[in-house]
């Protein structure tokens, strides 16, 4: 594949100049793409404007998006850059320069002395740096951050540096290595503005503690708490989310200490994603609600009704998607309180095999011409202490269960399942998602053994987090 300055090079030298200008400006759209896959890019009508940018960039959804315009130029070396810099900076722009060729020979801080919040680069140097691999979380915030974030004259030498810096940094954060962490630390500040360099430091601190090094030896900031704030986290998701799939698995446990379902919640609307999943799979010990709702969904012609579940933020709310169910978790029960949606009450025999595997404390039997309640005056639940199928066919051939209260194996966990609302909540404190959600699955899905089984499998990321525990312990799962 040709690069990008022979790219425009040939561009240039065609006899259509339209056809020259749109083909320089989709060869650079391309190269500003692959820096960062989400950028939105707007090209205008206009080429080397002196005050109407070549591109606007855009990241995120509603109304508050950040944006910055892009000025693309044949050189961004002194004097000529001055008189943009000087007229354009308030906006805080990137110029790109388009024109193959050396840097100039002034100091470099020369050309951007005053104006450090806006970028001077070129599409040659955009080029070595995206095409560095971004597998890796601190290489891909490092590249996605330099379009959104970038700043001063990154050219030559200091393009060096933060080439080496996405190369490097994390080779040299497993390997704890202070130089050269310290080397990628000094390019980040220097490179990008406060806002974006205080997130990339703080998410190498993370890894730095998670591979071992003590939080003192890290050669930048020295939080006395290693894990993210709450507010940092809220800060940082969106964009660590917004990457390329990041599997690394501790990444995300690391990531994740002080994470909460308002975190989550915080992202309004967020589309599933490999990261979005392992995010919360890998937290699912962090992460409780007290209670979700169970719906069929009506699918539409691409779902894969086969495929493995996933996890999206719809309106503020976290969701779990099963095949044709749609899980929805809520921190406060009062959300659902006024919930219409009917379910399907069952007969006792229907659920009576799958209640074997819970504690039974509680039931609520309807009939047309009564309703009953009953709770266990005693530790081993109505299960050891009434017959129950007796008592359902006592109140008739139309009686259905309405609410049965659960006691999750191993735990103090008590769960009410409503059959009639189609919802799982939790009685007392807050409870693990994936409980939740493998109850609904259970009792109010009916789901196959099949099913439950790859649940099991989906969020313990092919068992790579222990959430079931099979000899009963706090998170046992009782068996299919």
């Amino acid at each position: 594949m040709q690069t990008i300055d022979a790219q425009i090079q040939n561009a240039l030298h065609q006899s259509s100049p339209e056809a020259a200008i749109r083909d320089v400006k989709h060869a650079v759209a391309r190269e500003l793409q692959s820096l960062d896959p989400k950028t939105e890019i707007k090209a205008t009508d206009y080429f080397n404007h002196t005050f109407i940018p070549d591109f606007v960039l855009s990241w995120g959804s509603g109304g508050n998006r950040p944006s910055r315009d892009v000025y693309l130029r044949f050189s961004v070396d002194a004097p000529l850059i001055q008189r943009d810099l000087k007229s354009l900076h308030g906006d805080s722009p990137a110029f790109i320069a388009i024109a193959s060729g050396r840097e100039s020979t002034r100091a470099p801080e020369y050309a951007a002395h005053g104006y450090d919040d806006c970028l001077l680069s070129s599409t040659s140097t955009l080029e070595s740096i995206s095409r560095e691999d971004s597998r890796t979380p601190v290489t891909q915030m490092l590249k996605a951050s330099l379009l959104q974030g970038g700043k001063g004259y990154l050219v030559g030498e200091s393009a060096t540096e933060v080439q080496r810096a996405v190369s490097s940094a994390d080779s040299a954060l497993s390997r704890l290595s202070e130089p050269e962490v310290a080397a990628s630390i000094r390019a980040v500040n220097a490179h990008l503005s406060p806002a974006f360099s205080s997130r990339i430091e703080r998410v190498m601190q993370v890894i730095w503690v998670s591979q071992g090094g003590d939080a003192n030896n890290f050669p930048g900031i020295h939080e006395t708490v290693t894990s993210l704030s709450s507010g940092e986290l809220e800060q940082i998701l969106p964009f660590l989310l917004s990457l390329e799939d990041v599997t690394n698995e501790d990444f995300w446990r690391n990531l994740g200490e002080n994470l909460a379902l308002g975190h989550l919640q915080e992202l309004s609307h967020w589309q599933h994603s490999r990261n979005l999943d392992l995010l919360v799979n890998a937290n699912l010990d962090r992460l409780n609600a007290r209670a979700a709702t169970v719906d069929r969904v009506q699918p539409n012609l691409f779902d894969d009704l086969d495929g493995p579940p996933y996890w999206e933020v719809v309106d503020s709310h976290l969701h779990l998607r099963c095949g044709d169910v749609d899980f929805k978790f809520v921190d406060d029960r009062r959300k659902i309180v006024h919930r219409t949606e009917l379910g399907i009450t069952p007969r006792w025999y229907e659920i009576d095999r799958r209640l074997e595997r819970y504690g039974v404390e509680g039931i609520e039997f309807t009939s047309p011409g009564s309703k009953a309640r009953i709770r266990s005056s005693t530790t081993e639940g109505l299960r050891e202490s009434m017959d129950m199928q007796a008592l359902s066919e006592a109140l008739g051939e139309y009686a259905r269960v309405m609410a049965v209260e659960l006691r999750w194996p191993g735990s103090r966990h008590n769960i009410e399942v409503d059959f009639d609302r189609s919802a799982v909540e939790s009685v007392g404190s807050s409870i693990s998602l994936h409980i939740l959600a493998y109850i609904g699955l259970d009792l109010l899905h009916r789901a196959a053994p099949k099913t439950l089984r790859a649940f099991q499998n989906f969020v313990t990321t092919d068992e790579k987090f222990q959430w079931w525990n099979n000899r009963g312990g706090r998170l046992g799962v009782p068996p299919a």
